[in-house]
């Protein structure tokens, strides 16, 4: 019985340490999406348990409950292992061929599956759920809206993650130009400078400010039942 009685500590001992781990992790990530939501945000992410027996297709969500303000995001634990590995490191090799590419001669067929691309996706990907699914708690419910205003604050996610600004520029580029592989409705038209999605039309810059900037502070979406303007 006695080594029975050992397991159980051990097993015990290793969920508590997982558990600290990921609330730890939970509560950087909650200050990195209240400060992109403009209000107190919650970051969920998925347990071990959770993941085993998951079988939905997605890498973050919000709910949008009935005549409630959503208040938490949940990310699946890929997700939030990634971008803990990303905010822990002290510097990030895997954006650095990014930033020797020239963005206009990229090509989505030619280039998705380059050695730079698959090198760079998973830090990229990560920075743009946990800012798509901050601007969902800001109000917008529309997922081409808010995958828009996600891409134009990837380089501030990304700074503030311990990025530099090169780096969140450069990633900002790639997670644009990989727009045309998501679904249809996770695309618009109005996403480019200029467009009905440009946060900061008056500049030319996109799809991120130099310096990165959050979205205006008066932007909230309609899911909030507050008025928005810029």
């Amino acid at each position: 019985m006695k080594w029975a009685a050992a397991l159980l500590v051990v097993v015990v001992a290793a969920w508590a340490w997982a558990r600290h781990g990921r609330a730890a992790n939970e509560h950087a990530l909650a200050t990195v999406a209240s400060e992109l939501a403009a209000r107190d945000a919650h970051v969920r992410c998925q347990s071990f348990l959770a993941e085993l027996f998951d079988v939905q297709s997605r890498d973050g969500e919000v709910p949008f409950p009935d005549r409630r303000r959503p208040d938490h995001m949940y990310l699946t634990r890929t997700t939030c292992r990634e971008l803990e590995r990303f905010r822990s490191a002290s510097a990030h090799p895997e954006l650095d061929c990014l930033l020797t590419i020239d963005w206009p001669d990229w090509d989505f067929a030619r280039d998705f599956n380059s050695p730079c691309a698959e090198k760079a996706r998973r830090a990229t990907q990560a920075s743009t759920i946990l800012a798509h699914e901050s601007m969902h708690l800001r109000g917008f419910a529309d997922e081409a809206q808010a995958q828009c205003y996600a891409i134009q604050e990837v380089a501030w996610t990304v700074v503030r993650l311990g990025g530099t600004r090169a780096e969140g520029a450069a990633a900002a580029e790639f997670a644009l130009a990989q727009q045309p592989g998501l679904p249809s409705e996770y695309q618009s038209g109005a996403c480019r400078s200029g467009g009905g999605l440009d946060l900061y039309p008056k500049t030319n810059a996109f799809p991120t400010e130099d310096p990165p900037a959050l979205p205006p502070p008066r932007l909230y979406g309609p899911a909030l039942g507050t008025p928005f303007g810029r």
